[in-house]
């Protein structure tokens, strides 16, 4: 299976296959391969958000220290 974008961006899809069996195993394979890039992406989202909150948190308590 071969993904690609022609020349103004869209998105183009080539497959070939020999026989049912072999088309089922390959949309098997994209369907867990999408699922696992989907988790990967969704954590690497949260820690991302997490790291901005607590950069926040921390600039919060550094200004708190400094009117005491």
């Amino acid at each position: 299976m071969l993904f690609n974008f022609d020349e103004d961006g869209n998105p183009q899809v080539y497959s070939k296959v020999e026989d049912e069996r072999n088309a089922m195993s390959l949309q098997y394979l994209v369907s867990h391969w999408a699922e696992a890039m989907e988790d990967m992406n969704a954590k690497s989202f949260n820690e991302n958000i997490n790291n901005i909150f607590e950069e926040e948190h921390e600039e919060e308590e550094e200004g708190l220290d400094e009117n005491e």
